[in-house]
């Protein structure tokens, strides 16, 4: 009889040839052992090009549909999808849904179990409201994770009470501890902190998971695919031709492995955890080395200060990753509005920033530069006035040297090893989830129960 429970576990972007490489150096014992009790599969995204990015294949994911049916295009954006998601489709079939963190969804208040958005969402309301601290605090570090700074004392405070009664555990306490010690002797080691903050959140998932029984739960960690898109070059420099720039810590060699150990350690919790459950892995897709000519990202110190330069009034900032940003106007001349004035600034002589909009929300984000900028004026062109780019954003310390690849890694922890020869979809691990439960897949869903044979699953549909 199949487990009554099942957990997605959304470790976003880890490659299939690195869990490969190291599972072989015996680095990954965790990784091993769920591997060698479960289905295996190597997945495809579907996407190419702009369209090959984590927060259009999550949505895929959970909803079965393509980008191309989706449509969602930006990070913050997926409560713009316009069909239920495979967490409402349980929730209202009479299942204890928990959703913790997965990528660019429109899952909102209203599933019977409870929701934390990801980090970028553009609500950012929390299911049940006692998880909103929590959002509050992790969100804003997540978001200005770039500026390296430590918590205020206010949001430590904030954290440590909300900690206190929803499930932190001896064990990340005692890492957190090693990680505080480890920074005082060495700031160089603040990066690690993306790793603890999935421990933490570890701590906080099981918490909800019993206090409302869930039977259907996600997991999203996005700790490695950070390490990977920053620190590749550290990782393998002999396949690069340029240096880091700036100057690199030592410890940033091992960043990459260091994420898969930790994701490793989290493995190994979910297996104990959730013994009598169906666990699922799954990572929508993966990196490889970006061997391209290196260019810099920079970011705005302060969005107030940017909008004031930009002469724009009436608008909200919401910002996203690395150079992205979201500005809100009231509506939709608003917007046009706001278009126009960030189009109107210019760096050497091109448009500053990247910007697109789509009706009332602007999108932009500086333009990537294969020279540092900070000394060189930035212009105003309604009125020529000028500005030292360096006043107004700052170039962030990493610089990208991993890029998206379409295989992901699917395992289903079945009690069964098998390497699966054909190549599955992301679109196939809705209708295979549903089928758990018993549930028939939505027929705009695209993939299939990973159950039935591709011969059978094409006689159905098309027969």
């Amino acid at each position: 009889m199949a487990p009554s429970r099942l957990v997605l576990i959304e470790f976003n972007e880890l490659s299939p040839a690195l869990l490969d490489r190291f599972m072989k150096a015996g680095k990954l014992p965790s990784f091993q052992r769920f591997h060698d009790s479960s289905s295996v599969y190597v997945t495809d995204a579907g996407e190419r090009g702009d369209a090959l990015m984590p927060w259009i294949a999550w949505p895929s994911i959970h909803s079965g549909l393509p980008f191309s049916k989706h449509g969602v295009l930006r990070l913050g954006n997926g409560r713009d999808l316009r069909v239920p998601g495979i967490g409402k489709i349980l929730s209202d079939a009479g299942h204890r849904v928990g959703i913790f963190g997965s990528m660019n969804l429109n899952y909102g208040t209203e599933l019977n179990g409870y929701v934390l958005p990801d980090p970028w969402d553009r609500i950012g309301k929390t299911l049940p409201a006692s998880l909103q601290p929590f959002f509050d605090v992790i969100a804003g570090q997540i978001k200005e994770n770039s500026r390296c700074e430590p918590l205020t004392k206010r949001d430590a405070v904030k954290l440590a009470l909300f900690l206190a009664g929803h499930g932190i555990s001896a064990g990340t306490i005692a890492g957190l501890l090693r990680q505080f010690a480890g920074e005082r002797r060495d700031r160089g080691l603040f990066w690690r902190r993306a790793s603890w903050r999935d421990a933490i959140g570890y701590d906080v998932f099981r918490h909800y998971n019993r206090a409302r029984d869930v039977r259907f739960a996600t997991f999203y960690s996005n700790s490695t695919a950070h390490y990977q898109h920053h620190y590749w070059r550290e990782f393998e420099p002999e396949r690069f031709s340029e240096p880091a720039l700036g100057e690199s810590h030592p410890s940033l060699e091992s960043a990459i492995e260091y994420g898969y150990r930790a994701m490793d350690a989290l493995l190994a919790r979910f297996m104990r955890d959730y013994a009598d459950s169906r666990l699922v892995l799954a990572t929508a897709l993966s990196q490889e080395a970006d061997t391209k000519e290196t260019f810099r990202y920079y970011r705005p110190i302060n969005f107030g200060a940017l909008l004031a330069f930009a002469q724009i009034e009436n608008a909200a900032v919401k910002p996203v990753m690395s150079e992205q940003f979201h500005v809100d106007a009231a509506d939709e001349p608003g917007a046009i509005a706001v278009e126009g004035k960030l189009n109107q600034l210019h760096l050497l002589g091109e448009p500053a920033l990247w910007v697109t909009r789509e009706g009332s929300r602007v999108f932009a984000g500086a333009r990537y530069l294969y020279q540092d900028a900070d000394d060189d004026m930035l212009v105003r062109l309604s009125d020529a006035k000028r500005i030292r780019f360096g006043d107004l954003f700052y170039r962030m310390a990493a610089t990208r040297s991993g890029m998206h690849h379409p295989d992901g890694a699917l395992w289903i922890r079945n009690g069964e090893h098998r390497v699966q020869v054909e190549r599955a979809s992301i679109l196939d691990i809705a209708p295979t989830i549903l089928a758990h439960f018993d549930i028939a897949a939505p027929s705009y869903m695209r993939g299939r129960d990973l159950a039935i044979p591709m011969e059978e699953f094409a006689d159905a549909r098309f027969g």
